[in-house]
């Protein structure tokens, strides 16, 4: 991303929400030692020039595993590795190490919504599987596109389409947290309150500290890091530890705004007088959409982790007018909270013929599975019934 002025790469983001796609967010993950072909990320992004000026571009990675993808292959790519077939390395396109569906060909804003945006998004895509092909590489790898895009390449010969379960808030209209209570089931709608109520309980204060805020008070940042670590390290080799420390502390130079801290004190301790919080969650902020990242917490709280990560942040979409919330994948107890399923696929363009016609054909029963478990998710939504 550092070959790329920011100027031009966000000028193909406007007037759009897009943090996940800015030139900030992507050169935060490279520049942090985050991304990089030291961690098995190797940055090679698509940009398309015409006399000069760049008209489309979008984030491709060069990757030796499938971490931090969350679409999980591993099976396709042992598979492979049995029959002498190549896998990796492969070229994969997608926000790293974040499962929202938001990737897609950035075009220069006059071109959106017109035919010159098909075309160029064609023509990007055509470039990119080519440049892959000559390079040998394993085969060209689509995850977590925005829905848009998503239909786009599922009408486009070769790719083999993958669903996955995937989370998302919608604001129908409730106006504050009370109206998106009321909307819920009476014992639903009994079981937020009394989680609310155990985290006041147990002597906790919350609020939103936002990107300006806490610049100015960059130990926030520095326990932010320190959580993310030791949440992760709770889970071993399993852990989503994807980001260094310096990702954290350097959010204010690359990401001057466009990010929230969601924040929990002891009762008597603030931010304003420098205490450090007890837990944090770190979300992206749109004006359309809010993404939950991560989150960590210096000791267990009972209904902390929905406060900070579900509840806080809902409220400050109504306040703020934020349409929708993507709280991340997982955790099934996100549809007892209001969190809707849907289907967020992916899309895969397998080199070699036999492989792609073993993944198209083993996808096919997933994909119904899959779609039968979104069905089963969204059966436990806590609205109440008309």
């Amino acid at each position: 991303m550092a070959e790329v002025s920011p100027g031009e790469w966000d000028a193909l983001t406007l007037p759009c929400d897009r943090p996940l796609l800015s030139w900030g967010f992507l050169s935060l993950l490279e520049t942090s030692g985050s991304i990089t072909g030291k961690t098995g990320w190797i940055p090679s992004h698509a940009l398309v020039r015409e006399n000069g000026v760049l008209v489309a571009a979008a984030p491709f990675y060069i990757k030796t595993h499938s971490w931090g993808e969350f679409v999980f292959d591993f099976e396709f790519a042992e598979l492979a590795e049995r029959l002498g077939k190549a896998w990796y390395p492969k070229l994969v396109g997608m926000v790293p190490a974040t499962p929202s569906p938001a990737w897609r060909v950035l075009v220069r804003p006059e071109a959106r919504g017109t035919e010159e945006e098909l075309v160029l998004s064609r023509l990007l895509i055509e470039a990119v599987s080519n440049a892959a092909r000559e390079a040998r590489l394993g085969g060209l790898h689509i995850l977590w596109p925005e829905s848009v895009t998503a239909a786009r390449l599922a009408a486009t010969d070769g790719f083999v389409m993958w669903e996955h379960q995937s989370f998302l808030w919608t604001d129908s209209g409730y106006g504050d947290f009370a109206g998106y209570l009321d909307s819920f089931s009476k014992n639903m709608r009994r079981n937020v309150r009394r989680e609310r109520e155990a985290v006041a309980f147990a002597g906790i204060e919350t609020r939103m500290i936002d990107a300006r805020e806490a610049a100015a008070h960059p130990a926030i940042l520095e326990t932010m890091a320190e959580l993310y670590e030791s949440h992760n390290d709770k889970f071993g080799p399993w852990a989503a530890r994807f980001l260094e420390p310096g990702f954290f502390l350097r959010l204010p130079e690359f990401l001057p705004e466009g990010w929230l801290l969601s924040a929990a004190f002891d009762r008597g301790e603030s931010f304003e007088s420098g205490d450090e919080p007890l837990a944090l969650a770190f979300l992206l902020a749109g004006e359309e959409r809010l993404y939950g990242r991560f989150w960590g917490t210096s000791r267990e709280v009972d209904s902390l982790h929905f406060e900070l990560c579900y509840y806080q942040p809902i409220e400050y979409a109504l306040e703020h007018g934020i349409a929708s919330f993507d709280p991340g994948m997982g955790s099934p107890h996100k549809a007892r909270r209001g969190f809707a399923s849907l289907s967020a696929p992916s899309f895969h363009l397998v080199f070699d013929h036999k492989l792609a016609s073993i993944m198209e054909s083993a996808l096919a029963a997933a994909n119904a599975e899959e779609r039968a478990h979104i069905d089963g998710l969204n059966e436990d939504l806590p609205f109440k019934k008309d």
